[in-house]
């Protein structure tokens, strides 16, 4: 029989588990504050050690970081700061890259955060989806508003998925393509085919995993090209 882990190092995984639960479940966005390791400490009922366990682990797949000082403690992690993992963690620097080529593997990624989003689905998160399909509506003559509001529904079915490498390689994508998408140009979009190709795919998340939702994925079209993203 395998030695079992050290108690210590149990404990502070599954801290970091509920801690993260936690984060999702207030939907904290980036640069949000936490706490402090104190306070996480008083909050879990555990030792210093344990707390510091799961800051790092936590740290190390780029949900928080840690800020040092007055007005510091433990923050949701900053864009810049998941980017950065990403370039150190899979070894390539952002310059290097295309913005298609981060398109296409977010697209590759797809299928997987929304098969594990019908598993995990509950009402509220549906119900969270749907508002955020009714604002997207509303917003189609603003692109820039759309597609913030398109991302948005993205960052939220990855939240949905209990897979931590697959969820936080995709929300660094995610949040790579947002910045660089900012300043871009946008072809011409059918903004209700979208809309609706979206809605789709979340009513058949919600059913859970089947032909419909396979179908609803495969009609889930990547953005349309950008032009000067490049």
């Amino acid at each position: 029989m395998p030695a079992p882990l050290p108690p210590r190092v149990s404990r502070a995984a599954n801290v970091a588990r509920e801690l993260e639960t936690w984060i999702r479940a207030d939907d904290r966005g980036p640069g949000d504050r936490i706490a402090t390791k104190e306070e996480l400490r008083e909050r879990f009922g555990v030792a210093v050690a344990t707390i510091n366990e799961a800051v790092r682990l936590l740290e190390g797949r780029g949900v928080i970081e840690a800020r040092p000082g007055p007005g510091g403690g433990i923050f949701v992690a900053r864009p810049a700061v998941r980017v950065a993992l990403m370039n150190t963690v899979l070894g390539f620097a952002a310059e290097s890259t295309t913005y298609r080529e981060y398109l296409v593997v977010r697209d590759a990624l797809e299928p997987l955060i929304c098969r594990d989003a019908a598993i995990t689905r509950r009402p509220a998160d549906l119900a969270a989806l749907s508002a955020i399909l009714d604002r997207m509506e509303t917003e189609a003559e603003d692109y820039r508003a759309y597609f913030r509001s398109n991302w948005e529904l993205h960052r939220r079915l990855a939240q949905m998925t209990p897979n931590a490498p697959l969820r936080n390689i995709y929300l660094t994508l995610l949040e790579y393509l947002e910045h660089r998408v900012e300043d871009a140009d946008i072809d011409e979009l059918n903004w209700r085919t979208h809309v609706e190709i979206h809605r789709e795919l979340v009513a058949a998340i919600g059913e859970g995993t089947g032909p419909r939702l396979e179908a609803a994925i495969a009609a889930h079209t990547p953005l349309p090209p950008v032009e000067g993203a490049e």
